[in-house]
């Protein structure tokens, strides 16, 4: 068995979403399944399950009638910035999406650490917005059963917001790109402040990790 992980990201339904005029979100979609980029065309063909009567635009086709369900399709153009598109610019496969309570859920699996923190990046690059859910470490053997979830909405929306300042600043980087005086001053807090935050985030960190 890898020892590869589990992520499950909240983007917005809108841009770079290809679902961007299409749905809006406030009714769940199910079952995504994509085309890859058409070379000449430069375009993807998206298809998902939703409710039968899920008003969506003239572009969008029903390609089959479940009764209460239906399966719908729509071609788009790929956009780079699109999280389709980066996990495919990092060769990683989207393993489900779905849209629920007005958001893009995208879950997909990558092979290591570096590879995660890559398209972590690059998604918070193109949308500010995006949010870490879980995070599923599978064992590296068949005899472990080490999985671990790490869930982001156990930290406060400050201790996130510290954790993220300080991750883009390079705090955790060795040698360190900024310390937590500079990172203090960055998010227009005391030095003591920050510490306090700090602590407490990884403290429900590692208690769900080391459990």
């Amino acid at each position: 068995m890898g020892s590869g992980i589990r992520a499950e990201v909240s983007l917005p339904t809108g841009s770079p979403s290809p679902f961007d005029g299409i749905v809006d979100g406030s009714r769940p979609i199910y079952s995504v399944a994509r085309s890859g980029p058409n070379g000449d065309s430069g375009s993807v063909v998206l298809e998902f399950v939703a409710d039968a009567d899920l008003p969506v635009p003239e572009c969008v086709d029903v390609v089959f009638d479940y009764g209460a369900k239906a399966a719908y399709r729509f071609e788009t153009p790929c956009a780079d910035d699109s999280p389709f598109s980066v996990l495919d610019r990092h060769g990683v496969p989207v393993a489900e999406t779905t849209i629920r309570d007005g958001r893009l859920l995208v879950t997909f699996h990558a092979t290591d650490l570096p590879t995660l923190r890559s398209v972590l990046d690059a998604f918070r690059e193109s949308c500010a917005d995006m949010q870490v859910l879980r995070l599923l470490q599978s064992s590296s053997t068949p005899e472990e059963s080490d999985l671990v979830t790490v869930d982001r909405s156990d930290l406060t929306e400050r201790q996130r917001e510290v954790l993220t300042a300080a991750y883009e600043a390079g705090y955790f980087d060795h040698p360190k790109g900024a310390n937590a005086g500079e990172v203090a001053e960055l998010l227009g807090i005391d030095r003591s402040t920050f510490s306090e935050h700090m602590a407490a985030a990884q403290r429900k960190l590692l208690s769900t990790l080391l459990d």
